[in-house]
C-alpha cells in the first residue's frame, strides 16, 4: 500500500478520533495516549503523532467555532434580567480585568497567533483556553487551525520520537 501499511492507516484514523475526543474533554489526555501507543508498539510514531495531532486541531478548531457561533443560539439569545446593583469584589474584579487583557493580547494581529503556536506546541498557555479566548476574537478559523495543527502534529512527533529513543535506550 506504498509508504504506510493498513495497520499505520488504522492507527492514524483511530488517533485522529482519540485527539478530537481529547481536545474537547482534556481528561483523555493526549500525550499519555501517544507514549502508550508507542510503549506497546501499536504504529510507528509518525501516523500516532500526525493523528492525533489533526484530531486535536479539529477538537479545538470546534471549541474554537462554538464560542464564535455560540451567540447565535437560541439558549444565548434569551435575554436572562440583570442581577439588581450588586457589588463587585475584588477578586471578580481583578479577574475580569485579566480576562480582558488576555482577550486583547490574544485578539491582536501580532501577538494571537504566536500565543497560539506556543500554545500548541508547549502548553503553557493552556490550549483549551487560548482556543476559547481565539474563538472570541477577530482571528481568522483558518489560521488558527493551521497554526494549531503545526504546533500539536510537532508536540506528538516529539513525544513520540522521544518515548522510541528512550524505549530504544533503556532495553
Amino acid at each position: 500500500m506504498g509508504v504506510f501499511g493498513w495497520p499505520d492507516l488504522w492507527a492514524l484514523l483511530t488517533s485522529v478520533g482519540f485527539g478530537v475526543v481529547s481536545a474537547v474533554f482534556p481528561i483523555a489526555n493526549a500525550e499519555t495516549y501517544v507514549v502508550a501507543s508507542q510503549v506497546s508498539a501499536v504504529a510507528g510514531p509518525v501516523p500516532i503523532a500526525i493523528g492525533v495531532g489533526l484530531g486535536q486541531t479539529v477538537g479545538k478548531l470546534l471549541l474554537f467555532l462554538g464560542v464564535r457561533r455560540g451567540r447565535e443560539l437560541q439558549l444565548m439569545r434569551r435575554r436572562h434580567t440583570p442581577p439588581v446593583n450588586r457589588p463587585v469584589g475584588s477578586m471578580r474584579a481583578r479577574l475580569k480585568a485579566w480576562t480582558a487583557w488576555l482577550l486583547a493580547l490574544v485578539g491582536d494581529p501580532r501577538w494571537g497567533l504566536p500565543i497560539v503556536g506556543v500554545a500548541a506546541v508547549i502548553g503553557l498557555p493552556p490550549l483549551y483556553a487560548v482556543a476559547l479566548l481565539a474563538g472570541a476574537t477577530k482571528m481568522r478559523a483558518l489560521w488558527f487551525a493551521l497554526v494549531v495543527a503545526a504546533g500539536r502534529t510537532t508536540r506528538f512527533v516529539i513525544v513520540a520520537l522521544g518515548i522510541g529513543g528512550l524505549q530504544g535506550w533503556l532495553f
